[in-house]
């Protein structure tokens, strides 16, 4: 098709015969078409955290207080190698860092017992927090 320029485009009189000859799935102009659906938003992949959500929060209370027991466990660990490293004269470099990150991961287990316990580490923890920051000068 050659395109020229001048020349209008006007109305076509065979406007009412189209719509009678048109393909499927074309109404004419003037009819009202059906109401569309609208369309939904795409689907997003599963993100790493949001799997994490999901797993956390179908867990059983079992795996609660075994994820707490070992949190338990770690922190104890800690305490152990500052201990260990203030009586050679120096507190290893990372270890606040550590120690504000299991008192983060704090939850309760659903297990009373464990959760006294717990409690009293992450006590210790936030002592002992207190003490790097004081020798360190932040206080």
């Amino acid at each position: 098709m050659k395109i020229e320029p001048g020349r209008t485009v006007g109305s076509s009189s065979t406007a009412g015969k189209a719509g009678k000859t048109a393909a499927p799935g074309f109404a004419p102009s003037g009819v009202e078409a059906p109401p569309r659906a609208s369309a939904t938003a795409p689907a997003t992949a599963v993100t790493p955290l949001d799997a994490i959500l999901a797993l956390q929060g179908g867990e059983s209370p079992a795996q609660r207080r075994a994820r707490q027991k070992r949190r338990g466990d770690e922190a104890l660990d800690v305490l152990e190698e500052l201990e260990h490293g203030l009586l050679m004269g120096r507190a290893p470099a990372g270890l606040r860092g550590q120690l504000a990150a299991l008192q983060r991961r704090a939850e309760s287990s659903g297990d009373p017992g464990l959760d006294a316990v717990l409690q009293e580490i992450d006590i210790r923890l936030a002592v002992e927090a207190a003490k790097l920051d004081r020798i360190a000068g932040k206080v």
